[in-house]
């Protein structure tokens, strides 16, 4: 036998010697579980440097609220994390899901972190609880080709309708009642009034935030405790809409964060995208129950 011939001497499995010494080597489970782990803290300490830059800067909480708008279902620690890597994106997947969409990466593109769900597992203390990857996405513009995506809005007459829909109490119409506000929730009469001839984007903006107060209010939170998340709430409603946001203001929230820390500050960001998500489900329901109700009605004029 030569010097190469053992090269091709395969061994009792059907491997030659050196596929059957790679394999051995191939797959560390320590060093994999290391990795992740890496990963995962890394991830969590690019959540704190978005989390503290949210704090510091009312413009980069803006982009924080205008990533939650476009990414509902999204958490609150993966719209941090997007809003601190990418705050323009509009599209996310992994570099499979743009694959299987025939989509190509751009050659150079940084991926963006985010988190995911992993397995199920049991706690020490005998609770239930799911593992946390780190997932690496890319952004549509990222992609050879790839443009933003320009969201589809509602009709403003249907928007207003479906969010009225929303609301736990009765909206009525008085000037005088409402004061000098466009619209306010009365916790005594239980009753949000708004004022008369306003435009669109004046009714969804004032009846957003009237109608988060009141939702609030209907599990005991009186309006000095919830103001903010229902003025970020109705932010992120009039985002998803397509209603003008150019007046909301957010030059105080370095002042509010001021003293929390990072586990407050995400605790505040949490129930404003609660605030916002219920209220556009409830949202989304009444479009549902109009396109029904528009289908039937073509449906009978055939």
């Amino acid at each position: 036998m030569n010097g190469f011939d053992d090269l091709f001497v395969k061994d009792n499995e059907g491997k030659d010697s050196n596929q059957r010494q790679f394999d051995e080597k191939e797959f560390d489970k320590d060093a994999w579980a290391e990795k992740k782990k890496q990963e995962r803290a890394d991830a969590y300490a690019l959540i704190d440097d978005g989390t503290e830059t949210i704090m510091q800067d009312s413009e980069v909480f803006r982009d924080f609220l205008n990533v939650q708008a476009r990414f509902d279902r999204y958490s609150v620690s993966n719209a941090i994390l997007i809003a601190h890597q990418m705050p323009e994106a509009t599209r996310l997947a992994d570099f499979d899901g743009w694959k299987n969409h025939d989509y190509t990466i751009k050659k150079g593109e940084t991926a963006i972190t985010i988190l995911e769900p992993g397995n199920e597992y049991t706690k020490e203390d005998g609770t239930k609880a799911f593992s946390v990857n780190v997932k690496k996405v890319f952004d549509i513009t990222q992609t050879v080709d790839g443009k933003a995506v320009n969201p589809k809005y509602p009709e403003q007459r249907k928007a207003i309708k479906a969010l009225i829909s929303s609301a736990p109490c009765d909206i009525v119409m008085d000037s005088e009642k409402a004061g000098e506000k466009l619209a306010v929730y009365s916790p005594d009469a239980d009753v949000i009034y708004i004022r008369q001839g306003m435009d669109g984007n004046d009714i969804f903006r004032s009846l957003a935030q009237e109608i988060s107060v009141a939702r609030f209010a209907a599990k005991d939170v009186d309006r000095k405790d919830c103001a903010f998340y229902a003025y970020c709430s109705a932010y992120i409603l009039c985002e998803r809409n397509g209603f003008d946001t150019g007046d909301f203001n957010f030059d105080r929230v370095p002042e509010r964060f001021k003293k929390m820390d990072f586990k407050a500050v995400r605790n505040e960001l949490s129930a404003i995208r609660d605030s916002a998500n219920n209220i556009s489900h409830d949202m989304t329901r009444q479009f549902e129950a109009m396109e029904k109700a528009n289908r039937k009605r073509d449906d009978a004029v055939r």
